[in-house]
């Protein structure tokens, strides 16, 4: 997230483009498939908070239940937005898309250092504290 390290990710293109070639008879489990495939190629995070940890915690409590509906909406409120603002200001998306990529740069900088600030905090707690 830092940016320190570059992982090369298989490419998903060939997949994309045979779904999308087969999306034109109208299947809607080729709509959601590929739904699936980019959701997972624009933001792979949330795959890995959703399935790495939400899951879990879900199984975890009777009162998890509710966390992935929480999770839905808290991920889907941002996008929506978005696009409802996209959609009535398309004369200024260049400065639009700037602007969020200068946000997404920072932003993936601060979740960064809280999550080694957090992951330095269970490591004292864990195991140097009990030394």
């Amino acid at each position: 997230m830092l940016d320190v390290f570059k992982i090369n990710f298989p490419s998903f293109g060939k997949l994309t483009e045979k779904m999308q070639r087969n999306s034109n008879k109208g299947s809607r489990l080729h709509a959601l498939l590929l739904g699936i495939v980019f959701a997972l190629a624009f933001c792979p995070y949330s795959g890995v908070l959703f399935f790495g940890m939400l899951i879990p915690m879900t199984i975890a409590s009777s009162s998890g239940l509710y966390l992935p509906v929480i999770f839905a909406l808290a991920t889907g409120l941002p996008v929506i937005i978005i696009a409802y603002l996209l959609a009535f200001s398309i004369s200024s998306i260049g400065n639009f898309y700037k602007k969020m990529q200068t946000f997404q740069k920072w932003f993936n900088r601060l979740v960064s250092v809280i999550f080694i600030l957090v992951g330095l905090y269970y490591v004292y707690i864990f195991y140097l504290k009990g030394l």
